[in-house]
């Protein structure tokens, strides 16, 4: 969840460039921030609670710091309880992304010990864990076999930074948690995200589970977390771009990644023919496929379902990324578990496929970060190619895993020329849904219902898990109370809720679920529901008509957009940052 940004280099103002690449990273974190830097054989820390902003630090020039942008675990939200943790000498210091499960025990110990805690972290604990197993040692190796010491204490997953002034050093270790290593011809960075190596390097060395890393004057160096043993370090070329990362004339991340949904669509309708048929003949071949995705990703797998069942004819199983470990008794050496995710990171993610792969399981992964830890463990990946997410909100990376599916659906099918027209007409769809007029219509709508406290959302059959993605974009982004039902669980309690001017959307498709939904809108209606309605046609019931394009199957990918313009625009009109909603992160790395 938290950001890491590390570099060791000619001496420059290191501070300063920290606390650039944290912006950068802000996304994964921002309840607080710290840089720290070594000078004289001692870390001087700058480190305040709340976001960065234009913020700056007025740190002494260094070859070598390192900085972190927080999501709060373990302590409240305070200037100490920032990153980094120092230990007692104030030679070590540490940034940490993740959770210690047993830091209580470390903590109990290392004060009977006569080490003194400043934080109230979990974090805490590694900086004097490592004081502790080095002591007065200056030998560059001790601290790098200290770090993997100390490192094999902490259960849980976790990634881990020390500083070591004396050394002058970054070592770095991981579990499942995020790391990736960049160097080019002057100097080394590392960082929980490549996003924020853009324009300091061409290549990187993604960290894997079990390695030990150090950067130092001389270079990186690798070993193996177990043994001890030097590794070789694999470095491949950075495809990210500066344009890729930046606003590019937009007002946020978010408004400029739901424009960006055209060409990501066009992309995947010209150049994923060859992967999506390997992935239909991977579901073909198995005994037994399952879809897991949390989140955003979980509404596109759960779409997925639907479209394998409705287009192929195919029973493929649907679970929640964090439930999965609780029906993993199903697994065989013949199964299939499909992961989707942005990341690549996700922890409960990673923690499924990790189950999947001990029971012999293949898995496949539909992902948008090559390299990632999904990535790797995968049996086969399809990159979603929808480019950085800067947004906490996941918006191209939903539409591009969700037009897999289908164009895979239509594959099983043998009708893969009709998925890819869909598709195509999709595209079109989606760049009429974003036009000038139909963006004012929906900021019109979103300056009509700012002040409302509930929202609810309806679809049925496909339409289902577009009704419940369009609730999480709106609840997490404007903080409105949004829940998404199918349509036919209104009497059911459901409708208990709607009363006078209760904003009500409804997905209505040219499909089989159209003349239940409307029936379903209209009974909100005559609870004084106001009904918005998402659909190629207007109808009476409705007293708001979005329309958008007739796409057949790929209903999904044109329904969701006025579903994420509505939460853009519900967030700015009620003065909310789009791109960092509260109590959220973009990479959900803990559990």
């Amino acid at each position: 969840m938290c950001g890491i940004f590390g570099y060791i280099g000619p001496q420059c103002d290191t501070g300063l460039m920290v606390l650039d690449a944290l912006r950068r990273l802000e996304y994964r974190g921002y309840d607080s921030w710290g840089v720290g830097v070594a000078v004289n054989g001692h870390v001087q820390v700058t480190k305040r609670a709340g976001r960065i902003g234009d913020a700056s630090v007025a740190l002494p020039e260094a070859s070598i710091g390192f900085g972190h942008t927080r999501w709060a675990t373990h302590g409240g939200v305070s200037d100490e309880n920032a990153h980094p943790h120092l230990d007692c000498t104030g030679r070590f210091a540490v940034i940490h992304n993740g959770i210690i499960e047993n830091f209580r025990a470390l903590r109990a110990r290392l004060e009977g010990a006569g080490h003194v805690f400043r934080s109230e972290t979990d974090t805490e604990v590694v900086s004097h864990l490592i004081e502790e197993t080095v002591r007065d040692s200056t030998d560059p190796e001790t601290v790098v076999s200290a770090v993997r010491t100390v490192f094999g204490m902490l259960r849980g997953l976790n990634a881990i930074i020390v500083l070591d002034t004396a050394t002058q050093q970054l070592v770095a270790a991981k579990n499942v948690s995020p790391l990736v290593v960049g160097r080019n011809e002057n100097a080394s960075y590392i960082a929980s995200d490549a996003v924020a190596l853009v324009g300091h390097v061409d290549e990187v060395h993604y960290v894997e589970d079990g390695e030990v890393v150090a950067l130092s004057a001389s270079g990186v160096r690798v070993y193996d977390g177990q043994t001890g043993e030097p590794r070789p370090v694999v470095f491949i070329p950075l495809t990210l771009q500066p344009a890729d990362t930046s606003l590019g004339g937009f007002d946020h991340y978010l408004i400029k990644e739901i424009h960006e949904q055209p060409r990501v669509l066009r992309a995947i309708a010209e150049n994923y023919a060859e992967p999506v048929r390997r992935l239909a003949a991977m579901i073909r071949e198995s005994y037994g496929s399952f879809l897991i995705g949390c989140g955003t990703a979980s509404y596109a797998a759960l779409s997925g379902a639907y479209l394998f069942s409705r287009i192929a004819r195919r029973h493929v199983n649907f679970a929640v990324g964090s439930e999965f470990k609780y029906q993993e008794h199903f697994l065989t050496e013949r199964s299939l578990v499909i992961a989707l995710s942005q990341s690549g990171e996700t922890a409960d993610i990673i923690e499924a496929v990790m189950a999947a792969k001990r029971a012999g399981a293949r898995v496949a992964a539909l992902v948008n970060v090559p390299g990632s830890t999904l990535d790797r463990l995968a049996d086969f990946s399809i990159h979603l190619g929808a480019g950085p997410e800067q947004s906490v909100l996941s918006t191209k990376a939903y539409t591009a895993k969700v037009a897999i599916l289908m164009l895979t659906a239509h594959v099983l099918n043998g009708s893969e020329h009709v998925g890819r027209e869909h598709l195509w007409r999709a595209v079109d769809g989606v760049e009429q849904a974003l036009a000038p007029a139909s963006e004012r219509r929906v900021q019109e709508i979103a300056d009509r219902i700012a002040d409302q406290e509930h929202c609810f959302v309806i679809g049925r059959g496909l339409s289902y898990p577009t009704a419940l993605e369009a609730a999480l974009k709106i609840k997490e982004v404007s903080y409105i109370h949004a829940e998404g039902f199918a349509g036919g669980e209104l009497k059911h309690g459901v409708i208990a809720l709607v009363e006078d001017g209760t904003p009500c959307i409804v997905f209505s498709p040219l499909d089989e679920t159209r003349d239940d939904i409307l029936s379903g809108a209209m009974e909100m209606r005559s609870r004084g529901g106001f009904i918005i309605g998402v659909s190629p046609e207007a109808e009476e019931v409705f007293d708001v008509h979005v329309p958008v394009a007739e796409v057949g199957d790929a209903s999904p990918l044109v329904g969701v957009i006025p579903a994420q313009l509505l939460g853009y625009y519900l967030a700015v009109r009620r003065g909310l940052d789009p791109d960092k909603p509260r109590n959220l992160a973009k990479s959900v790395t803990v559990k």
